[in-house]
Formats: C-alpha cells, sequence, structure tokens
C-alpha cells in the first residue's frame, strides 16, 4: 500500500534540484537535523521519500522536515512472498512466451538478490526500491516538476560538511562518494541528472525483461553483491561516474533494525561516534579533516583514477605487510602513499 499523498506540498514547477530519501526511515533521531543543515538547505533542494514501510508511525518521522518543500511521499509495503510474487506479476506481462525465465536469476548467489528465498542482505529490497522511486519522479515530470538534479541518499547518512555543491557536479556523469565498493559502485548516495536518472534507477526493469542477463549470466556461480550489479548495470548503460570523496557515514543506535551489520560505537579524538562500517567512519574523518584545511571542494571532487586504485589496494597492502611480518612499516606506507597523491 502506497502512501503518496503530502499535506504541505508546494507546488514548484522549476525547481533545480530533489533530494530523494530512500531505503527505510532509519535513525531519523540522530540524522533528520543534519540532514536538514548539511544536505537539503545547502543544495537548496525540494525533498521526497520513497521507503519501505517500518510500522504504523513513519508518518510521524517526518514531522521534522515541516520547514522543507517536500514535494512526494511514498511509504509502501516490502513485495509480497520475497518478490516472486511481483516478478512473476511483471514477468507475465513482459515475457508471456516464457513468463518463468526470470528464475535464471536464482543461479547466481550473493546478496545482491537479498530479500527473496532468504537470502540475506538487501538488494532486492534496493533494486525495487529503486525502481519505485523512478515511477514517483516520472509522475512528478508528469504533474510538471522538472528537476535538473537528483540527490539519491539515505536517512540514516550523517554529513560531516555540507554535501558537495551541485554546480561543481557534471551533469554529465552519475556523482558517487568514494569507498564502499566492494568490487562494484558504493550503493548509498548517487547525484544523478534528468539525462541519467532513469539509467541508475531502472534495474528492476531490465531483471524483468531479461536484458539484465546480458550483463550479469557470466556471474552464474559466483557471489555478487548489489554494489557490483549496480556497476555491470551502469556499464552496460553506457553511463559514466564520477566520484567525489567520501565525507557521511552510516549512523544509527543500538535499536537501529538493519539488514546486515549491527550498530557500534567507538571513541576518535575524545568524541562518539555511532557507526556501522569503521573503515568507512574513518575515512570520512580523514577525508573530512583534509578539507578543513583547504576548504575547497574541487579538491574533494577531483578524484583521480591513481588515487581510486591506491584506496582500493591499501587494505590488501595492510595484510600483505602483516604476514610478512612488517606491521612496524604499515603505517609509514600508507602515509607515503597518501601524501604523493594529495
Amino acid at each position: 500500500m502506497d502512501n503518496t499523498g503530502w499535506e504541505n506540498t508546494t507546488i514548484s514547477t522549476d525547481r533545480h534540484a530533489v533530494v530523494c530519501m530512500i531505503g527505510t526511515l532509519r535513525a531519523l533521531d540522530i540524522t533528520r537535523k543534519n540532514l536538514v543543515q548539511k544536505v537539503i538547505q545547502p543544495l537548496n533542494a525540494d525533498l521526497m521519500f520513497c521507503v519501505t514501510r517500518m510500522g504504523a508511525e513513519d508518518e510521524i518521522l517526518l514531522d521534522g522536515f515541516e520547514n522543507c518543500n517536500i514535494v512526494d511521499v511514498c511509504i509502501y509495503e516490502d513485495g509480497k512472498d520475497g518478490y516472486e510474487y511481483l516478478c512473476d506479476e511483471f514477468s507475465k506481462n513482459l515475457n508471456p512466451a516464457n513468463p518463468s525465465r526470470w528464475r535464471e536469476y536464482f543461479k547466481i548467489e550473493g546478496n545482491w538478490l537479498g530479500g527473496m528465498q532468504g537470502r540475506n542482505g538487501s538488494g532486492m529490497h534496493l533494486t525495487f526500491n529503486y525502481w519505485k522511486l523512478l515511477k514517483r519522479i516520472q509522475y512528478l515530470r508528469e504533474k510538471g516538476f522538472k528537476y535538473q538534479r537528483f540527490v539519491i541518499t539515505r536517512t540514516d547518512f550523517f554529513w560531516m560538511v555540507d554535501h558537495p555543491p551541485l554546480n561543481l557536479l557534471d551533469p554529465r556523469f552519475i556523482w558517487i562518494p568514494t569507498g564502499e565498493d566492494y568490487g562494484g559502485y558504493n550503493d548509498r548516495h548517487a547525484v544523478c541528472s534528468q539525462g541519467n536518472i532513469s539509467d541508475y534507477l531502472n534495474m528492476f526493469e531490465l531483471m524483468m525483461n531479461l536484458k539484465a542477463l546480458n550483463y550479469i549470466s557470466h556471474e552464474y556461480g559466483n557471489n555478487l553483491n548489489h554494489e557490483k550489479f549496480l556497476k555491470l548495470h551502469l556499464d552496460y548503460c553506457r553511463v559514466e561516474v564520477c566520484r567525489f570523496k567520501n565525507i557521511a557515514y552510516l549512523t544509527g543506535n543500538p535499536n537501529t533494525l538493519t539488514n546486515w551489520l549491527p550498530v557500534n560505537s567507538t571513541s576518535i579524538d575524545g568524541k562518539e561516534y555511532a557507526y556501522k562500517y569503521k573503515k568507512e567512519l574513518l575515512t570520512c574523518l580523514k577525508n573530512v579533516k583534509k578539507f578543513e584545511k583547504h576548504k575547497k571542494y574541487k579538491k574533494m571532487i577531483n578524484v583521480s583514477p591513481i588515487e581510486l586504485l591506491m584506496e582500493k589496494y591499501k587494505l590488501w597492502l595492510k595484510r600483505l605487510l602483516k604476514r610478512l611480518g612488517l606491521d612496524h612499516f604499515i603505517k609509514n606506507v600508507i602515509d607515503w602513499m597518501e601524501q604523493d597523491i594529495a
């Protein structure tokens, strides 16, 4: 069941950007004020929600955004029977000659189908969530909302500094934060334009019309995650991706419901942080520390290929040095790598 109305909606058809909250309404007791001050206000953006229902009180959680221009709210139920019924119905219409062929996807292991057939993770939840958001954006477009930029993000993302200005992010590309790629692309946040938003969000559609078999069939027998699925999809769509340095991290509290890792806490330089992924937190703090010195967003978005490569292999290098009994060299080597690309 969808809840798609919002009584405070203001008709504003010529707005430049809209922030699209996806996933579930997690951690808003921690992040609500931060999201407004670090993302929505600096981008002068409208706001929309396309989220899976967590409970009967979900609508109340939106009260803290009353000063934002909310243009759409869609709170929907998870797919029936782990999305299998939904996929069967879609396939009957799209592939009447072979409606069950979509089940070939089950040959590919991994959390990219998290939420189906008891698989861990949230891969299928997110893929369907993207499709629901795409439909809501298309609905708004039909109503005359002519957005140029779409900032797709989560409510449990905590931003340490303001979101990079959109005028610095070339609209020809999809912009994704560095880190948490897991062999693909970070799927927690993205900045899209009118020209590439459909390509970013239509993964479910290409699964159901079987075009996805063209780019993931070679993964049979492998362990595919959602991040790699996203990259394979964008490569197939020939969409170019650029990166900006991560300046936010996933947070929550011990009671926050999650599909993967629980929320932990740590003290760094005398300050407490609640986090889900420690590496993400530490990288975020490191990037923010550098930004506070130069205060130049251009240095945060011009991420070179060599820098991305070094970031990818830092963990591997640390493990190698430990195996060789050279633990004492780890800090010096990592510091040298970072100075070399600064």
